[in-house]
Parts: C-alpha cells; structure tokens; sequence
C-alpha cells in the first residue's frame, strides 16, 4: 500500500524520463499484486477498500502507461475484471464513481479486454443485482470500444466453443442478458439510461416489456423520470410501442396500488399528472407518434384503462388536428362496448358462455368517471389532470349529440335517480347518452374553472336542434340546479340568456327548462322576476305570434303559480310548528292557516297574475283555453279560497256556448268552416270537465263534498237559464248559478235527440267533404260532452246517497250510453261514404288538399286567425273525457254487477248465474237497471273501447311529458308537474281492467257460436277488445319494472300455481312469474274458442313481457306457446295467430333456442316439404299450407338474428391475441368460445338443411338464400379462425370442428345445391306460364342470378380454405365431400330456337329430339366430372 501512494504522488511530466523506470516497473509489478490480491479473496480485514485500491492501481497502470498500450490496457482489464468478480454487496458507495469513471476514460481497451470486462460485469449484474450502479458504468464503455473497433467478436458460449460473430450482435446479446438480469426498482433509471444509449430498435420490444414489468415495484417519485428514460429508448426506434408501454406501465401501477392505503394511492395520482403534463409538453412535436398510436388503438381488443383514456384525450388537446379522429375513436369505442353489453344480453345463447375479453361499457364509464375524479384531485393544470376537463366536456356533449334518443327511450333511462340508471343495460344510443350526461354533470362538480364553459354548451343545445338532441341537455341542467344550485346561480347571466330564447325551443324542450330552472326562482328573486314578471319570459311569450309559444306560456304560468303557493304553504308550515311545537308534520293546517292568493302583497299578486293569465287565454285559440281548463282544477285544488274569482271568469264563458231554446249546445260556435278547412273554436268537452270539476271543489268544507253536480238549487226544478233575467239576477253566488246552468245542460242532453243538433244518418258524414269533415268534429265535442254528463251520473251512482237514486240513475246512464253509441255508429259508418253532392264544388283530392293547407295556415299564422286552431276529429283516436276514476268504477261495475244496489230491487234482484239461467229458460228477470247495463254487451264494450282510446292517447304524449316530469327531480316538484302536464294516471286502470278482461276471455265463446247468417252476436267484438287493453297496458309499461307496477295489484286465485323463478330473481321478475299462468289461461282460452285475431295479439303481449324477463323465466312463455301448438284439440286456422305463436316460442326459448328452430323448421318441411315419416304428423305445430310460408319467414328471420350472434364472438375472437403459433388456444375460455362456436354452427346446419329441403317461393326463398350465404362466410371464418400462421405447424383441428364439416358436407351442401336446381327450373316453368314480360324477367333473373352466384361462391371459398387447411394439418377434412354434387352446378334454361311457323306435330317432335340430344349431352358432360371429381379426391387424399 506503501508503494501504491508513493507512485501516486510521482508527477506525470517525470514519468517519461529514464530515470523513472524504475517507476514503470514498480507500477506494472503493482497492477499484478492488486489482481493477486483478488484472486486470493480481496484485502485483509482493515485495509483499504476494493474500490480504493482499483482506482489507485489503475492510475498508475494509466499514467506510467502512457506509451506503452498493451502493458496499459492489459492492467486495466485485469484490474477491472478482478475488481467485478470479487465486489461485494458492502461497496455501494458514490464516493469513488466520478473517479472511476475518469480512470476507464482514460484507459484504452482491447477488443479482448472489452469482451473480458463486459462478461465480468454481466456476471457481476447476474450474480450481485446491487453492484449495478458501478458495473452498468463499466459495461457501456466497454461496448462502445468494441463498436469502435467493429473487429469480430470471439466469445465462448454455454458449450464451451468459441462463438465469432459482430460488434453489433454481441451488443444485442448484451442487452438480452441485461434485460433478464434482476433490476432493483432504485436502479430502474440506470439500466433505463444504459439501455437508451445504445440504440437498438431491434431490441425496444424486449427492453420496454421489462422496463414495464420491473417499474411496477419503482418508487412513485421515480415515475417520471422512467417515463423520460423509456421515451429516450425509443428515439431511434417506433415510438408508439414506448407510449403503449407507459401507458401498460401505469396501469399496472394502478392495479398496484389499489391495495395501499389512500395517501399513497393520491401521491401515484400526482405523479401520473407530472407524467400527463409532460406528454402534454411532449406531443405537439410527435404528431407521427400520436398517429401511429391511434392506429394501433384502433384494432385493439383489450379494456381500456383511466390513465389510456387520459392520454387519448390530452392528445386531442395538445394536437388541434387530431382532435376529431381521437373523438371519433371515442366515440366508435363507447358505441362497440355498448353493442357488446347488448349483444350479451340479448342472446341467451352468449350470455351461458364466458365472457370474451375486450371493452365493456361499464368499465369505460367506470374509467371515464375515474378521469373526471383526479382532476378534482389534481385540479391545478400543471398537475396534468387538470388539463382534461375541456376534452372531457368536448366528449360528453358528442356522446349527446351523436345519441339521438327519443323522448320515450331517454325517459326510461331516467325514470329513477340518475346514479342508478345502468349505461351498458340500455341500447346502445340511450347508454352513449346517459354516458354524456354522467360526464357533464361530474366535470361541472369536478373543475369550477370549466362551469361556464360547460353551462355555454348546454346553453347553446337547446334551441336550434332536434328534439331528441335538446332534451338530454334539458336532464342535464335539472340534475345540475338540483345537485348544484348555489354554483348555477353564480352563471345567471347564462340562464336568463338560455330563457331569453324560450319562445324559440321546441314546446318539449321549453317546458323542460321551465320545470328544471324553477328551483333557482325560489332561491333568487331576480330569476323569478326573469320568469314570471310583468317583463318576464312568460309575459312576452304570452303575446307570442306562434300558437305554441302561447301555449307553453300558459301551462308554465300555471305551473310557477302552482309552485310559489306550494312554497306559501311550507312557509306557513314552518311558521305554525314553531308556534305550536306539539303540530306534527302529518297534521294538516286550519283552513285559517292555509296559503291563499289573497293573502298579503304576495297572495294579491299571484290572484292577479291568475286572473290575468285566465282572462287573456280564454279569448285565444282552442289549445290555450283546453290547457287553461286542464290547469284550474290543480289552481283550486292547491287555494280553494279563489273559486269564486274563477267561477265570475267561468260563467259568462260558459254561457256564450249553451243556449235556451234548440239544441243545448252550440255546436256551431265551437267548430266552423273556413276556406273548407275544419277550425275548432272551443274544446266545449274539456270545458264542462273544468267546470264540473270547479264545483265539485267549490262545495263548502264542513260538509261531504258531492261527486256529481245535480239537481236545482233550494229544491227548485226550474232551470236557471230558462228564468227572467230580473230572477236569474237575484242569485248572489257564481257557483249556484253554474250549478244550475249544468244541472240544466245535464237534463236538457237527456231529453233531446241526435236530430236536434242535425246528427242523423241522412246528413253528410263523409270525410272527403268538408260538410262531413265539420260534422265528424261537431260529432266529436258532442260525444265529449255526453262523457262528462256519464261520468256526472256515475259519480253520483257511486256517492253517498246512491242506492237511493239507483233507479233514477240507472235510467239517465242508460239514456246517455244510447245517445254515445248511436252518435259513434253514424260517425263511424259514415265516414268512408261518398260525398252526397259530388258534382259540385272542386274534386275530393283538391277539397283535401286545400283543407290540409288551411288547417296548416290557421296553426302556424295566429295573426291572420287569432281566435281559431285547425282539427278534424277522428273518433277511433279520441282521447275520452272520462276520468280515470270514472273508467275505474265502471270496470268495477262489470265485476261487481252494477255500480250501486238498487235498494227497491234488492229483494228480487238476482245473481249473474241465475239472470243467464233464467234468460236461458225464457222467463224475465228482476236484476236492477244497473245490473242490467253491466251485463250488457253494448255497454262493456263502450267501457273497453273508452280504455283503450285513453291507453292510445297516452302513447304519443306520455315519453314527452315523462322526460319534462323527470326534470323536476324534488318529489314535490315531480307531482305539480304531473298534475299539469302529464296524461291521465293510467296507471289505476290496470287492476280492474285485467280482471275484466280475463272475466270476457274466460266466458267466451265459440266464433261460430250465436252466429246468424249476416250478423254477428252481440258481444262479439268484446274478447278482441278485452286482449287490446291488456297488450295496450303491458305496452305502456315499457320497462320491467312499469310492467311490474301494472301487474302487482291484479288478485290471484286461491289455486294459482306460480311459475317457479331463480332464488337470484330480481323482484320485478318474480311478480310477473307469478302472474304469467294467468296470461297463458287467457291464451289457451282464446284458442280453444277458436279466436284467432285475439290470440295473436295475447302472443304478442307475452312476446313483449318475454322481452323483459331473463331467461329462465322466458322459457316458461315458450313451453306454453309449444304446448299449445301441439295441442290436437286446438285447431289455429288464423295465419295471423299461428305466426304469433311460432314467434313466440322462437324468441322465447333460451338457450334451447336451436331445438325450437328444428322443430318448428321440420313442421315447416311437413307442410311445404316431402316428409313420409308418420312420427311427424304429431309434431306439426298447427302448421298448415297456409301459414307455412309465414312460418318458414318468420323462423328464417328468427335464424338470421342467430347467425349475427355467431358472427359478433367469431369477430371478437380474431381480434384476441390468445392463439399459438400452431393455431391451438393457449387461454381456457378462449377454447371453450370456439367449440361453442363450432357446436352452433352445426346445430345451425342440421337446421338450415331441413328448411332448405322445403318448396320455398317468393320472400322465403330470398331469406334462406341470403341465410346461406352467411352461414358459408362463417363457416369460413371459423376455419381462418384455427389456421395457424406461415412457418408454423399446424396443430389438428378439434372434434367438434370436424363435426361441423362433417354436418355441412353430408346434409347442407347437397341440399343447398338441389335446392338451387329445383329453384331455377321451378322459374323456368313460371316463365312458360306467365304472360310475356321481358323486363320483369330480365330483372328477376338478374336478382336471382346474383344472390345465387354469391352463395356458390362463399361455398367455393370455405372449401377452398378447408382443402388448404387439410394439406397442413394431415387430416382429410373433404373425405364426406361429394365432388360431383358440388361441381354439377349448371343453370338451364330451355330456349326454344327461332323457326318458322311449322305444323303443331313437326314442332313438337322436334322438341323432344332436343331434348333427347341435350339429356345425352348432359349425361356425357356428367361423366366427365366425374371422372375429374375422382381424380381431384385421389389428390386430396394422397
């Protein structure tokens, strides 16, 4: 050690002289002690250290040296190699590394040396994984001297023989070895620089996969500083697979660190933002990157993660031009994953099977969300995540945009609260807009900066746009006021301009922003002000040019009346607990303590507003008085005390349209003619509603309110409107007076006829005319009125006094159901009869014409027609004027026989039973005047027809005014808006009306039963009706669970045998499998009565409920259609319900899906095939030559969704990377896809092989014909699916596959090509027999001649791949193949040559020679191919 710092301290000038020589040799003898010293195992215990003793021998070997290269080079190498075969764990120090360094700097190394340090320090990383921070130093300059040189390498390997080969292979074999060295996650960044100065592009797949799998255990803090490092890898190299590797890198660092503690989950996420803000800095410059990167995304099977989604969107941020192919991505990835979850769903078949791996819609929404979430961790835009919410916004208001959900759909998705309205369980569209509005509403609590911007979205997609598109931007700024309404109100400005534009939107979409920004009016006084003040947007839409501004003024008017009196009232509430504090919250209010209009400033201004609001309505146009009157009833009912404000506003109107002497209404005040347009003046029917209702809640409180408004005041029978004025004068309140006015209307109806308001059937009642057009419309208000006045007498049937005038009752409601059904026969007869003055006045077309454009003006123009709104009435689409309640207590009347007991009667009334035994015996009955009307048929179908046109009206409106209820999302809220813009709570007719209707389907008759020749019985239509409102109800119901709700409170027999569901069921599953045998009594009923028309839509009622339930459950459905099919004493005449029920047992089968298609396709053969087995005349599924053709449809059809199924998991399956080089399928559930897919394919072909086999003509013939054409390019798929790549040996195919071959060469190959013989000469004889048409034919036979090449030719091609696929694999998959049958394929035509006119006998004889010599010729031309169809097997088989 003595001589080591002696020689250090000799100065480098000297060294050269000679009297230094004697130093070089000292030096040289000390750089073999020091490699002697580590071969015998290092320095003695307190010596110096390895590292100390390396740096000072190879500073005398490098400048003792420095003339003599070999004695230099040979030092340092066996000093550097001794150093790294012997350094222990211990001499990890930073201390000697800037010196050691400068030494190898300065050292100059052999190629031998090199190789000899290189293998030490991979020995050193191999076997002391913590000597990497001074072997790596060490290893890169060694290999950069052997670049230097470019000398071949001479290395030996694992055998012990010496190996020549490249400077630049042995660097690639280095950078192998280093890669499956151990890396400690503190050295991670070392190796990461080692690596990245090497430049090997060759390599950057191996390095980043284990840059990725050994940064998983790297410090956070370290994160991106990797991210720098990996990136510098692949500056020479495809950059896309570095980006990809960050982003797998995070990823698995995510999945990590889910199992940490919060804190450290929080510290990843900042570090994940440094690296977004650094992609963000780094991405402008490496557009070819991005690009590249999108490319490769777009073939990508795998999920998508939180940290992918990021980058995509940080990309569309930082590069303008990519902005939209990144949104397009998105967009189609949101839209595939969507399609995904639905397609699981749907099909029972792929939901039994395991899940293919790719993008989920869940998950995507889950990642989604989780991006908006860190930005609220890492707000700041420095931090990375704070740059997302302006892309993620972008995004969001795409999904809405591109969406296009209708009012009804959007409805649904958001019946409940938005948390749990599930993406990937609706369609796709409905979940991309429910994906949009969950971001939207997230990014505005997420990123304060980013509200207004979001708010300006939202703002500028209500008006301008679709319906569809503005109402989900309507749901999204409700759930914003309700969630969020302080951090609204600070954007004011935005909604006052959103509001300014109100008479612009769609009416929808305006009563949708009304409803949703009507919270903040009660927050804020200047938002109400904007609103409702006497400049408000209300007021200036009020005096709006267009009629449907107006109308959704006065409905919102109504609505914020409604809502500052509910406020009043809890106001008020609150006031009264504090003053009694014992006041529960369930305890009503005195009426002394309840809110008024009239009550203070603010009571008198909203009495003011109101009575304004009423008065200028009633002077505009029918839909603003029918909105108006639709709108008092919720007035009173929230502030009775203004009843006589409103009653004073009520009469004089009331009074401009009855009328003393003649008819009691007049008709023609309330519709005219105008330029041979129809144009209602008044809505008279809803008028009496509005007024029955105003005194119904205008009697006094302390005394039972009255359901019916009759009799005269003070017990005086004289109608008020026929006294003098002097004593009609003298009255002193509003309401007697309209009592009075009605009760005198009511009776006045009673006793007039048809003919006195010119309703007979000699008038004109046809429709093409005008005359007819008015009369159908007058009929129509008349028909309303006569409801009211029903629904008058019913309530006071029912009330408290009811079996006292049961008899008087009785007799009223018999009269008014025979004025409703007299005046609905004439309308209905009359209006397909032809005008009675034909000859004068413009032709009907030109009369329609016109009426259509006057009607269209008279709407749109309120200028040039301020008082008047076009409408013709058409009776079968009507809404009725009867309440729900109403409708309920007559379905409950038909139940219980009769409304009320006449207490007369009583004693000799009799029951059902017995009135049918005694009409049966011919004797009379003494049932009641009730009872009677109950029981008779005219009567139950005027109640059913009465429900369905309610349940018909509600369609169209119902989806509209669910998306406006939804809006309100308080309870409060919801149920004022419902009051006012919702149709009739349908809801409360469906346990009465499916007992009624199960009661007529259950009693029943024959078709043919009581049928008389050219009549039919009475009752007839009442099944047909009964089945319609129950298809109607369900149909309402749309969802499982409104189906549910319909359901639940429907009485089940003591006897009822449910059908058994999963313990796993949801609850809503679970009612209607207990009310299914229900349903399918009803069926089984209805075709034993043969009732064919009622069984088909029975069918279609479960089909739907079928659609809804999962399929356990659905199975059930199809065992009842199948047993009814086979039931031989039902006989299914009718197409429609034969069609129906194979439907039904199609759609409902489950997974045994493909054995009700064999059944129902061999009940097809039998019918439309050659079938001579006896066995299947049993089996027939009431399957005739008549519906055989409908049937062979709808299976096809049935098929064809099947076959999209297949093609979906066939396509997923080629994208996923789980297959060996030699075809096999390294993953489990992989394997166990494709067998499935083979075992459908080959059920799907002993299918199609049966129906192909039948005499199909026409539409069917095209369905199979198109079915076969998939199925041959699946079949091709499946096979390209097991192909093995080139240079690999291909591994067997599995038994199910060669199965399906197999199938389809022994049944469905011949078949499909004796099928397309006997197709072509079935055309050839049609040709002979039609009538000359060259042009029908020519396309005709262009059509059929394509669709027949394309199937030849996917045949082709699939034995073409199987024929290539047996050469690799050894196995003969075309041994079952019948090469003359596939090759034989030849349309023939026979054409008649052009002759002259010869003898009948001559031409005939001629003909059959032809004939001759073409059989023979075709015999010939058949050996042939024959002889090559063998020789082709010969070659096959060798």
């Amino acid at each position: 050690m003595a001589l080591l710092d002696k020689a250090d301290q000799v100065d480098v000038q000297s060294a050269a002289s000679p009297q230094h020589e004697c130093w070089h040799e000292m030096r040289e003898s000390l750089g073999h002690k020091v490699v002697a010293v580590f071969d015998e195992g290092g320095p003695a215990e307190g010596s110096q250290s390895h590292t100390a003793i390396v740096l000072a021998a190879l500073k005398a070997a490098i400048q003792g040296h420095c003339t003599n290269r070999a004695q230099a080079s040979g030092i340092t190498n066996a000093v550097l190699v001794a150093w790294l075969r012997n350094m222990s764990p211990s001499q990890q120090t930073q201390t000697f590394r800037p010196q050691l360094m400068q030494a190898i700097s300065q050292a100059d190394l052999t190629p031998t040396g090199a190789v000899q340090v290189v293998e030490a320090a991979l020995q050193c990383l191999q076997t002391n994984p913590a000597a990497s921070l001074h072997a790596l130093p060490v290893l890169k300059p060694a290999l950069a001297s052997l670049l230097l040189d470019n000398t071949p390498i001479q290395r030996p390997d694992e055998m012990e023989e010496d190996v020549t080969m490249t400077a630049q292979e042995y660097q690639a074999l280095v950078v192998r070895k280093v890669c499956r060295c151990a890396w400690r996650a503190q050295h991670i960044p070392n190796f990461l620089a080692f690596v990245g100065g090497l430049k090997l592009p060759d390599q950057l797949s191996i390095i980043l996969k284990k840059a990725t799998s050994a940064c998983i255990q790297a410090e956070a803090v370290d994160l991106p500083k990797v991210v720098e490092h990996i990136f510098c890898i692949s500056s020479t190299g495809p950059k896309a697979e570095a980006l990809q590797a960050v982003v797998d890198l995070v990823d698995a660092l995510d999945a990590a660190a889910a199992a940490k503690s919060k804190d450290e989950r929080q510290q990843l996420c900042l570090y994940e933002g440094q690296i977004l803000q650094w992609l963000r800095n780094k991405l402008p410059t490496n557009a070819d990157l991005c690009q590249a990167w999108l490319k490769q995304l777009k073939g990508r099977a795998t999920s998508y993660s939180a940290f992918m989604l990021s980058v995509l969107l940080i990309m569309s941020e930082a590069l303008n031009r990519l902005q939209q192919p990144v949104m397009d991505l998105l967009q189609a990835l949101m839209t595939s994953s969507f399609q995904a979850d639905q397609q699981m769903q749907q099909s029972a078949w792929l939901a039994s099977l395991p899940t293919i791996s790719g993008p989920r819609g869940a998950d995507l929404e889950t990642a989604l969300l989780t991006c908006v979430s860190n930005s609220t961790t890492c707000p700041v835009a420095e931090q990375g995540w704070g740059l997302l919410p302006r892309p993620m916004i972008s995004f969001a208001v795409a999904q809405l945009e591109k969406g296009s959900v209708k009012a009804g759909e959007l409805a649904d998705a958001l019946s409940g609260e938005e948390e749990s309205a599930t993406a990937a369980a609706a369609a796709p569209h409905v979940a991309a807009v429910l994906l949009g509005i969950k971001l939207l509403v997230a990014s505005f609590a997420a990123s304060p900066g980013m509200r207004e911007s979001l708010l300006r979205e939202v703002q500028g997609k209500l008006v301008g746009v679709k319906e569809e598109v503005a109402l989900p931007f309507v749901a999204v700024l409700s759930i914003l006021v309700h969630r969020h309404p302080q951090a609204v109100l600070q954007h004011a400005n935005l909604l006052k301009a959103a509001l300014d534009r109100f008479a612009f939107m769609t009416p929808t979409t305006a009563l949708g922003v009304l409803v949703a920004l009507q919270p903040l009016a009660l927050l804020r006084k200047h938002i109400q002000a904007y609103m409702v003040g006497p400049s408000g947007v209300l007021r200036r839409a009020l005096f709006s040019r267009g009629v449907a501004a107006r109308l959704v003024a006065v409905r919102g008017l109504l609505y914020m009346i409604i809502q500052q009196l509910r406020t009043m009232d809890e106001g008020e509430a609150e006031d009264a607990m504090e003053a009694d504090p014992e006041l529960s919250c369930s305890q009503s209010l005195p009426a002394s303590q309840q809110p008024s209009m009239s009550a203070g400033s603010g009571g008198v201004t909203l009495l003011h507003e109101l009575m304004g609001l009423m008065r200028r309505s009633l002077t505009q146009q029918a839909p603003i008085r029918a909105a108006l009157y639709q709108g008092v009833h919720a007035i009173l009912a929230a502030d009775p005390s203004v009843q006589e404000s409103v009653l004073e506003l009520l009469l004089p109107h009331f009074e401009l349209f009855v009328q003393a002497e003649g008819p009691p209404l007049r008709l023609d005040a309330c519709a005219c003619l105008q330029d041979d347009a129809v144009i209602v003046l008044e809505p008279v029917d809803l008028l009496l509603t509005c007024v029955r209702q105003v005194l119904v809640l205008a009697q006094p409180r302390d005394r039972q309110v009255p359901d019916s408004i009759v009799g005269m005041a003070d017990g005086d029978t004289t109608p008020s409107i026929l006294r003098p004025a002097a004593e009609a004068s003298q009255e002193a309140s509003p309401d007697q007076t309209l009592q009075r006015r009605f009760s005198s209307l009511r009776h006045r109806l009673l006793s007039c006829e048809l003919a006195d308001f010119g309703m007979d059937r000699d008038a004109e009642w046809a429709l093409t005319s005008p005359q007819g057009a008015l009369r159908h419309t007058q009929a129509g208000l008349l028909l309303g009125c006569l409801e009211v006045m029903i629904e008058d007498v019913v309530a006071e049937a029912t009330g408290s006094s009811g079996s006292a005038t049961a008899q008087t009752t009785g007799q009223q409601l018999g009269r008014l159901l025979e004025l409703h059904d007299s005046l609905s026969s004439m309308a209905s007869e009359g209006k397909h009869a032809k005008p009675k003055k034909a000859g004068e006045g413009p032709t009907q077309s030109h009369t329609q014409k016109r009426s259509r454009a006057a009607a269209s003006k008279a709407t749109q123009n309120s200028s040039t027609e301020p008082n008047r709104h076009a409408s013709v009435s058409n009776m079968d689409k009507r809404a009725p004027a009867l309440s729900v309640s109403c409708l309920c207590h007559l379905l409950n009347a038909v139940l219980d026989d009769g409304l009320v007991v006449d207490s007369e009667a009583l004693a000799s009334s009799l029951t059902r039973a017995e009135v049918e035994e005694a009409e049966t015996a011919g004797t009379d009955s003494q049932a009641s005047t009730h009872a009677e009307l109950a029981r008779s048929p005219a009567t139950q179908t005027f109640i059913l027809q009465t429900c369905l046109r309610l349940l018909h009206s509600c369609e169209p409106c119902a989806a509209q005014h669910a998306v406006v209820i939804g809006t309100a999302r308080d309870l409060a809220n919801r149920a004022v808006a419902k009051q006012l813009l919702a149709p009739p709570d349908w809801g409360r007719l469906a346990a009465p009306l499916i007992r009624v209707a199960h009661t007529i389907v259950q009693t029943t008759s024959s078709v043919n039963k009581g049928r008389t020749k050219g009549k039919s019985p009475a009752g007839e239509k009442l099944p047909l009706l009964a089945v319609q409102c129950l298809e109607a109800l369900l149909t309402l119901g749309r969802t499982a669970q409104g189906v549910t709700e319909v359901l639940q409170d429907v009485p089940l027999a003591e006897d009822h045998v449910p059908v058994a569901s999963d313990a796993g069921a949801s609850a809503a599953g679970q009612v209607i499998s207990e009310h299914l045998p229900l349903l399918h009594q009803m069926l089984q009923t209805l075709l034993q009565a043969g009732r064919g028309r009622e069984a088909e839509a029975m069918a279609h009622a479960l089909a739907f409920i079928g659609g809804l339930l999962p399929p356990a459950l659905q199975q059930s459905i199809s065992r009842t259609a199948l047993e009814v099919c086979q039931n031989a004493d039902t006989q299914v005449t009718h197409a429609g319900a034969s069609k129906a029920l194979i439907s039904l047992h199609l759609s409902t089968a489950g997974t045994q899906d493909m054995e009700a298609c064999m059944r129902v396709s061999k009940a097809v053969e039998h019918v439309l095939g050659v079938d001579e087995d006896p066995r299947t005349q049993a089996q027939h599924l009431q399957v005739t030559s008549k519906t055989g053709g409908a049937t062979a449809s709808n299976l096809f059809m049935h098929l064809e969704a099947l076959l999209h199924a297949i093609d979906w998991l066939l396509t997923g399956l080629a994208k996923m990377p789980s297959s060996s080089p030699s075809g096999t399928s390294t993953n489990s559930s992989h394997g166990q896809l494709r067998e499935a897919c083979y075992q459908r394919l080959n059920s799907l072909a002993e299918v199609l092989s049966v129906g192909v086999a039948c005499s199909l003509k026409g539409p069917p013939s095209e369905q199979i014909i198109k079915l076969l054409v998939t199925t041959y390019r699946l079949l091709k798929s499946a096979t390209l699916l097991i192909k093995a790549p080139q240079k690999a040996q291909q591994s067997p195919p599995s038994a199910a596959f060669q199965s399906m071959v197999t199938t389809v060469h022994q049944q469905l190959t011949p078949s499909v090509y004796t099928f397309i013989f006997d197709a072509s000469t079935h055309e050839d004889e049609e040709d002979q027999n039609q009538a000359p048409n060259a042009e029908k034919k020519a396309r005709k036979a262009k059509k059929e001649g394509k669709q027949i090449g394309l199937l030849v030719k996917a045949i082709e091609e699939w034995e073409f791949n199987l024929i290539k696929l047996t050469r690799s694999c050894g196995i003969n998959l075309m041994r079952h193949a019948k090469k003359s049958t596939n090759r034989d394929f030849r349309m023939t035509f026979k054409e008649v040559p052009e002759s002259e006119p010869v003898e009948e006998e001559a031409q005939k004889e001629d003909v059959q020679d032809q004939s001759t010599a073409e059989e023979e010729g075709q015999a010939s031309d058949q050996a042939k191919r024959s002889k090559v169809a063998a020789a082709q097997d010969e070659e096959v088989s060798e």
